[in-house]
C-alpha cells in the first residue's frame, strides 16, 4: 500500500482513540485548572507564601509532571493513569486525614478534593474507579470518626465536602458505567460487521468491504491525483475442478489461490473475493505498468506451483484509473480486459 493511502480505521479503533484522547483532556484540565489556582492565589494574595514543600506545592509539582508526560506521544497513557493512581490515592488520603486532625477547614487545596473524583471516573473507568473513589471516601469518613472536628463550623464544611464527593461518585460511576456499556456495544457491532465484510472461506474482504476500500481509493484519486489499480483475476476452468474433485477441492484451491495473491501484493494494496472464483486486487498509488507487472507476477505464482495439488491457472484484467472515473466505469474495463484474456486463451493478462 503506498504511503499516502490508509484504510478508515475500524469504528471500534476511532472510538477508543477518541476516549482516550478525551481521558488525556480531562486529565490536562484537571491539572491545569489547579496550577491556575495557584497562579491566581499568588496574584489575588501575594502576601500569602505557600510552602515550597507543602501540600498545595507537592500537589502543584505532581500536576505538572502529569501535563508534560501526558503530552509526549511515547508515554503509554494507561500506564500513566496507573502510576498517578498508585501515588495519588494515598497522598489525597493522607492529606484528608492530617488535615482533620489538624482541624482544617475543607479550603483552598482540599476544596479540589472532589475533583479527585471526576478524574478517577474519566480516566480508570468505572469499576477501577470506583474503588478508587470508595477507599478515598472510606479514608474521608473514617478521619471524620477518628479526629472530630471541633467547631459546628468544621463539621458543616466537612460533611458537606463528603456527601458532596458520594454524590459525584454516584453520578460519576452511573456515567463511567453508561459511557463503558455503549463502547462494548459499539465494539461487538463493529466486530460483527467486520465479520460480515470478510469472506469467510478465504480470510479475504469479501465484495461489500472491497468495494467500499475501492471507493475510498477512488476519491483520494480524484482529490491528490495519484495512481489507482486494479486488477480482476479469475480461476481458469474452475468448474470443471469443482465438478471433477468436489466442493471441498475447489475450496482448497480457492484458499491457496487467496494466500498467493495476498502474498505477492504485500503491502501495495489489498485482495478481496469479488465472488466464486473471482478476486479483486486494489492497489491506490500504484500505476499501471507496475500494476501490470504485479499481475505477471501473480499468474506466475499461480501457474508455477500446484495449488492444493491441482495444476490451476489464472487470468488476469487491469485497468488503471483515468480521471473522473467511477467504479463503475473502472470496473468495467478491468473487467473487459479479463474477457480478452480469457478469449484469447487464458492464462495472461491484458492491460
Amino acid at each position: 500500500m503506498s504511503a499516502s493511502f490508509r484504510p478508515s480505521s475500524r469504528p471500534a479503533e476511532q472510538v477508543a482513540s477518541s476516549l482516550e484522547y478525551g481521558r488525556k483532556l480531562i486529565l490536562q484540565l484537571v491539572c491545569g485548572g489547579y496550577l491556575l489556582y495557584l497562579l491566581a492565589h499568588r496574584i489575588a494574595l501575594p502576601g500569602v507564601q505557600f510552602n515550597a514543600l507543602g501540600p498545595e506545592l507537592m500537589t502543584g509539582y505532581i500536576c505538572t509532571v502529569t501535563m508534560l508526560l501526558s503530552v509526549i506521544p511515547t508515554v503509554h497513557f494507561k500506564l500513566l493513569t496507573y502510576l498517578l493512581t498508585l501515588i495519588f490515592l494515598p497522598y489525597s488520603t493522607f492529606l484528608l486525614l492530617a488535615s482533620l486532625k489538624q482541624q482544617l477547614l475543607p479550603l483552598g487545596y482540599l476544596a479540589w478534593s472532589p475533583m479527585i473524583v471526576v478524574l478517577c471516573f474519566s480516566i480508570l473507568g468505572w469499576r477501577l474507579g470506583g474503588l478508587v473513589t470508595g477507599l478515598l471516601l472510606l479514608g474521608l469518613f473514617t478521619g471524620l470518626a477518628l479526629f472530630q472536628p471541633a467547631t459546628p463550623q468544621q463539621v458543616n464544611a466537612w460533611l458537606a465536602q463528603g456527601v458532596m464527593m458520594v454524590i459525584l461518585t454516584l453520578v460519576c460511576a452511573l456515567i463511567a458505567r453508561f459511557v463503558e456499556s455503549r463502547l462494548q456495544s459499539g465494539h461487538e457491532v463493529s466486530v460483527q460487521l467486520a465479520a460480515a465484510r470478510m469472506d469467510g472461506l478465504t480470510g479475504l474482504m469479501g465484495r461489500t468491504a472491497s468495494e467500499l476500500y475501492l471507493n475510498e481509493g477512488l476519491h483520494l484519486a480524484q482529490r491528490s491525483q495519484l495512481p489507482l489499480s486494479l486488477l480482476i483475476c479469475d480461476l481458469d476452468n474452475f468448474k470443471a475442478v469443482n465438478d471433477r474433485y468436489g466442493h471441498p477441492v475447489g475450496d482448497a484451491v480457492l484458499k491457496a489461490a487467496a494466500r498467493r495473491l495476498r502474498r505477492q501484493t504485500g503491502g501495495n494494496g489489498k485482495v478481496g473475493r469479488w465472488g466464486g472464483e473471482e478476486f479483486v486486487v486494489i492497489l491506490p498509488g500504484v500505476a499501471k505498468p507496475e500494476a501490470m507487472a504485479l499481475a505477471e507476477r501473480m499468474r506466475k505464482a499461480i501457474e508455477s506451483n500446484a495449488l492444493a495439488g491441482l495444476a490451476v491457472t489464472a487470468s488476469f484484467g487491469v485497468a488503471a484509473y483515468r480521471t473522473s472515473d467511477n467504479m463503475a466505469e473502472l470496473f468495467e474495463r478491468a473487467d473487459q480486459r479479463l474477457y480478452e484474456a480469457k478469449n484469447s486463451g487464458r492464462n495472461m493478462i491484458r492491460g
